[in-house]
């Protein structure tokens, strides 16, 4: 169900887990890392960072264009870049897309991977037709023990959410420097191709 790139966790070893897709490995995933690593700081936690093998949208909403920012290859160097231990793979079907959020947590969360400290966007939601979100997920935690960290928006100047979807929309408005912005780095020319060309 799991698998590992990077260092798989140890029997006894403590799992602080970042949950997401992490398309554009933007400032807001950004975030979600820096809090993982500072609880890490406290109690040596291992860091991991849950993603899948593909995007959801291709099972989801089959048929629809699906314009990553981020290859799967380029988003793992991404993530072991910014301190990340290791990434755990879950491959995206559709049992998984089926999945009910209380499955979710107790079979890959808990099972596959002994997570003991969950960290999630304000605005993540996951299992069947996304009916786990943060306060679904807090009442799931709290009854198995499991700490629970929700990451608010970050948001630019202007008060835009970091997202990746407006990196996506920003891109195909020509606005880079918005992009630049929300990413922490400027979007390369194969990013800037896939947003407004396409796969290629």
């Amino acid at each position: 169900m799991i698998q590992w790139v990077g260092q798989k966790p140890q029997d006894n070893q403590d799992v602080i887990v970042c949950l997401g897709f992490f398309d554009g490995v933007h400032k807001g995933h950004q975030k979600l890392i820096q809090t993982a690593l500072q609880a890490k700081a406290q109690t040596g936690a291992l860091v991991c960072v849950h993603t899948y093998d593909e995007s959801p949208v291709h099972i989801i909403r089959a048929g629809k264009a699906d314009l990553e920012l981020t290859p799967f290859k380029e988003k793992v160097s991404l993530l072991f870049s910014l301190g990340v231990d290791t990434v755990a793979v879950s491959h995206f079907d559709k049992q998984m897309m089926e999945m009910s959020g209380d499955d979710f947590l107790d079979q890959v969360l808990l099972k596959a991977m002994r997570v003991t400290h969950i960290i999630t966007g304000y605005d993540h939601r996951f299992g069947y037709h996304g009916k786990t979100g943060p306060k679904e997920l807090e009442s799931l935690c709290n009854a198995r023990g499991i700490q629970l960290s929700v990451v608010p928006a970050v948001t630019l100047e202007n008060g835009m959410a970091v997202s990746s979807t407006a990196i996506r929309e920003a891109i195909q408005r020509g606005e880079i420097m918005t992009a630049s912005e929300m990413l922490g780095r400027e979007p390369d020319e194969q990013m800037i191709k896939r947003v407004t060309q396409g796969d290629i």
